[in-house]
């Protein structure tokens, strides 16, 4: 439909005539008639008013069909997550250079290319990430979404890190709330009702998958010299104790999306074991770790927690997107590394890989 003929409908809807509209607009009755006919259009600066007067948006007053620009953008956003899991970064790359071309005004993508391109210039040593900085700060400056918002802000600190920029990262991370003075701090003592309890289990979800991401940098951290603080051995305690807090924590299985800690600290034992040629254990922890993997590919974000700590409440909501597809990367892993490739020829090897099969799935935007 083309917008004279968007025009006309509304203003008929609205009971308002052409002299009245015009009259709006301080324009003439034949400029609108002339609109109505497709015989000339409006000029941009008039869209404000007509879309103030027929109270509709931009997109409704243009004859943009959203439903249908909302189903492209998510096959777009959803292609490019599948290119990204098979590890075809420059294809991921280019799709979403066309989907911003197509939809420059779409954040999600414009988020979306802004991560591909730090992946992109990281793999290959690229220092120069004015792209990258120049699509988040127009994110920032323009959208209003708090979750897009978020994880543009951690991407650009990523890209600010690895473009050498230390002063920039940090005077970004200093604008920042800081975690004593966030509101969830001060209004977990002080909240009340049925909602107040539900805020507060939202709270302990969010500071529950802290607390495992927190131990996994831990495990990771390195001195000044250069060197794990850990040592070897601490780590491997560290992982035994990341999966008896989780057991602890879930004692009937319930893991839901923290799964994929318990199957991060299995994999570490695992290869711990498979290293020093322990294959009964390596197999036991590698087990282990189909398991979680499996847990966090095939959960129910909607269904409600059963551990004693969040009982009653459910990861929806909380978690909109999928957290990853962790069974599809672990089988691509343990069927093309060759460094494990002595895992095939045993009797246990095939029963794996279907299960990891079953549960893979396709990322969710």
């Amino acid at each position: 439909m083309s917008i004279g003929s968007t025009i006309k409908r509304l203003r008929r809807e609205k009971d308002i005539t052409q002299e009245q509209l015009a009259e709006y607009l301080g324009i003439t009755s034949r400029a609108v008639s002339q609109w109505e006919c497709d015989r000339t259009s409006p000029d941009i600066s008039q869209l404000p008013a007509l879309c103030h007067i027929f109270d509709v948006s931009s997109d409704v007053l243009l004859g943009i069909d959203i439903e249908k620009n909302n189903e492209e953008i998510k096959k777009y956003l959803t292609e490019a997550a599948e290119l990204g899991y098979q590890g075809k970064g420059a294809e991921r790359t280019v799709l979403l250079r066309e989907a911003n071309k197509k939809f420059p005004r779409d954040y999600k993508i414009m988020q979306s290319l802004a991560d591909s391109l730090v992946c992109e210039y990281s793999r290959k040593g690229i220092k120069e990430y004015d792209e990258v900085f120049d699509l988040c700060n127009r994110i920032l400056a323009e959208c209003t979404d708090s979750k897009i918002l978020y994880k543009t802000i951690e991407t650009l600190g990523i890209a600010y890190d690895y473009a050498g920029k230390e002063d920039e990262m940090l005077k970004l991370a200093n604008e920042m709330p800081h975690t004593y003075f966030s509101y969830e701090n001060f209004m977990v003592y002080r909240w009340k009702g049925t909602e107040g309890f539900n805020e507060r289990q939202k709270y302990m979800h969010f500071l529950v998958n802290e607390l495992f991401s927190m131990i996994n940098c831990l495990k990771s951290h390195c001195g000044d010299n250069g060197k794990m603080i850990y040592s070897w051995e601490e780590r491997k305690e560290l992982n035994q104790f990341e999966i008896n807090l989780l057991e602890c924590l879930y004692p009937d299985g319930d893991y839901q999306n923290n799964a994929y800690y318990g199957a991060t600290a299995s994999y570490f034992m695992f290869r711990d074991f498979f290293k020093g040629q322990d294959y009964e254990n390596a197999w036991i922890w590698l087990e282990r770790c189909v398991d979680y993997n499996v847990h966090a590919d095939t959960y129910d974000y909607d269904a409600p927690h059963s551990t004693p700590i969040l009982r009653g409440f459910s990861d929806g909501g909380v978690i909109v997107e999928a957290t990853g597809n962790y069974s599809q990367s672990f089988l691509d892993w343990i069927t093309t590394d060759d460094e494990v490739a002595l895992l095939r020829s045993d009797s246990r090897y095939e029963p794996l890989v279907a299960r990891l099969k079953a549960a893979a799935k396709k990322p969710q935007i």
